[in-house]
């Protein structure tokens, strides 16, 4: 009787496991499209922290511009690596969302005009870890610019969208501080959306479902779950009546 009471309390706690909490929502991304569908529709609104001064700059020259002939004011042929900050506000010490590694060039012989070459890496909220990829012409003395988003990563895998731009501060030393409205479409892998790397949906078609599909005898689509709860319940419960009917 004492074995049959401890495996029914060993099943009862493993039923009643509460889920693992939900991320706090964000106040710089948001869905657009809550209610579902075949495609996630996200807006993101941050500030790109571009600093080539002082002793810790987040943009640096890897490549002078050239010089041979003119006087190059705009700087055609310069390249710059940057790692730098995206925040919440235009504020420098504001909330830190993420950061944009990558390189720009200055491709014109007339203005300055570069060309951008960037991952936006997120680190906040339920964004943690997805990325955007965004590749394109800035000509940067212009008032607003539009720049394609060409991929992704996580919550943005397979992305596609536009990234509207406008300068909001530069000063003499070359620091500059730009502002993005980011609107994003993505496919929504079910719980792919959900689930950390390695945990996800795969989609259908894809390179990976198809060969595990070839190797599984059920005919219903490969799927990895992001929530394993249910198998947890399964082994205890198993385990628990092992233990009530043990000699």
């Amino acid at each position: 009787m004492a074995r049959l009471f401890l495996a029914i309390l060993i099943i009862s706690m493993a039923a009643t496991t509460p889920p693992a909490q939900a991320q706090a929502p964000t106040n710089w991304a948001k869905r657009l499209n809550p209610g579902g569908g075949p495609e996630s529709i996200t807006n993101l609104q941050f500030y790109f922290h571009d600093i080539p001064s002082g002793q810790n700059p987040s943009a640096v020259q890897i490549v002078k511009p050239a010089t041979a002939g003119t006087s190059n004011n705009s700087f055609f042929g310069m390249v710059m690596m940057t790692d730098d900050a995206l925040t919440v506000a235009a504020d420098a010490g504001s909330k830190l969302v993420g950061r944009a590694q990558g390189m720009y060039t200055f491709a014109s012989q007339s203005d300055l005009t570069v060309l951008m070459a960037m991952s936006f890496g997120f680190t906040d909220g339920p964004y943690n870890g997805s990325s955007l990829v965004i590749v394109g012409r800035n000509p940067i003395l212009e008032t607003d610019r539009e720049l394609p988003v060409l991929g992704g990563t996580g919550r943005f895998r397979m992305a596609r969208g536009y990234a509207l731009v406008k300068t909001v501060s530069a000063d003499a030393k070359g620091n500059v501080v730009v502002y993005y409205n980011v609107t994003v479409h993505a496919p929504a892998f079910g719980d792919a959306v959900h689930a950390p790397v390695g945990e996800q949906a795969m989609p259908a078609g894809s390179p990976t479902a198809a060969a595990n599909a070839l190797n599984s005898s059920s005919s219903s689509p490969v799927i990895i779950r992001g929530n394993r709860r249910w198998m947890v319940s399964v082994v205890v419960a198993f385990a628990a009546f092992k233990l009530c009917f043990a000699v």
